[in-house]
């Protein structure tokens, strides 16, 4: 039995590390964005019912990284060496499924609705995502024309490998995919021909950016310590490293505004990666691929959630002259960022 305890306990550590790192909602600028709204619907006794779409995606993506098989956090190689007998291989696997959060949230649905049948339909509805995602893995592993991150072309210059690999980067985190979902609901709803009020469509614009701006607080969030190595050995400036790692922003969110109205959201675009420059080079804000991008709330996430939809807001108002200011103060931060970087890297 010791050998069990001991792989049973290093296996719930694991599953609080993954649970622990699903904090990153707290301070993601999206997330704080519909808990605002819901905030002002209960103070003037309306019912949120406008943010339910928004929880509905939250929930839908988080299924992903927690319907994961504890088990499979042990490489398969490794698993096979140990010492096991086939009785205690079935107990290893029948005690991994306690440790895993369908569970316990399947249990927590039916103790609070007093039905059974509503946390088994959860847990049916989980366990079919976890089964398509593990055969997208395998048939992207099998098939490589079915890994779609690898039809990101190659960009042109010094920094264009850097620009490649920063895309795959930021698709590998959840919120592209909350502004997929607002981006392909806009254009639906465009097609439609429905009368709409002429600001609804640079609204959703800002909506997309805001879905992503988090990203632009932990620019090098993904990079391992060997990628910080590798920067060092670059013949590269700080704000050309800087630049990549932009122009990778602006390019997923300029394919995500197409479908709507670009220019607001472009212009809150580069508002919040001048925001986003301070910390990305003085904080280095780590983050867990296939999660919610986390940052900081004070300052610089109120200054991108707040400063960020003004200064678009402001660009459906006054123009472009709004977008040449943002497009300023994103030249400068790039340099005066870009100089930092050389310092501290030297």
């Amino acid at each position: 039995m010791a050998p069990l305890v001991a792989i049973l306990g290093a296996l719930r550590k694991a599953v609080q590390r993954d649970l622990g790192s699903l904090e990153s909602l707290k301070v993601n600028n999206f997330v704080l964005f519909v808990a605002l709204l819901v905030a002002g619907a209960l103070q003037s006794g309306q019912p949120p019912k406008s943010a339910y779409i928004f929880f509905f995606l939250f929930g839908f993506l988080l299924l992903f990284p927690i319907s994961a098989d504890p088990l499979a956090r042990i490489p398969k190689d490794r698993l096979a060496l140990w010492p096991l007998s086939p009785t205690q291989r079935v107990v290893l696997r029948l005690s991994s499924l306690l440790l895993s959060p369908l569970l316990w949230v399947a249990l927590i649905i039916a103790w609070r609705t007093g039905r059974l049948s509503e946390g088994l339909t959860f847990l049916g509805f989980a366990l079919v995502v976890r089964a398509s995602s593990v055969l997208g893995k395998q048939l992207a592993n099998r098939q490589r024309h079915f890994h779609l991150l690898r039809y990101i072309p190659q960009f042109p210059g010094a920094i264009g490998g850097l620009i490649r690999k920063d895309i795959r980067q930021l698709l590998s985190l959840l919120d592209p995919y909350v502004a997929l979902a607002l981006s392909v609901g806009g254009a639906a709803f465009r097609i439609s021909g429905r009368n709409t009020d002429p600001m609804a469509f640079p609204m959703l614009g800002i909506l997309v950016t805001l879905a992503i701006s988090t990203y632009a607080q932990s620019l090098f969030g993904l990079d391992l310590r060997s990628g910080m190595t590798r920067y060092r050995l670059l013949p590269l400036r700080g704000w050309q490293v800087l630049l990549a790692k932009d122009i990778a922003f602006m390019v997923v969110l300029l394919v995500l505004l197409l479908p709507l109205d670009p220019v607001p959201g472009i212009t809150f675009g580069l508002a919040a990666l001048a925001i986003g420059h301070h910390s990305s080079v003085f904080l280095r804000i780590p983050q867990q691929r296939w999660r919610f991008t986390g940052g900081r709330l004070l300052p610089v996430g109120a200054l991108q959630l707040f400063g960020g939809v003004a200064i678009g807001f402001a660009e459906t108002q006054r123009g472009p002259i709004v977008l040449a200011l943002a497009a300023v103060l994103f030249v400068a931060s790039l340099f005066w960022y870009g100089h930092c970087w050389d310092r501290r890297m030297a």
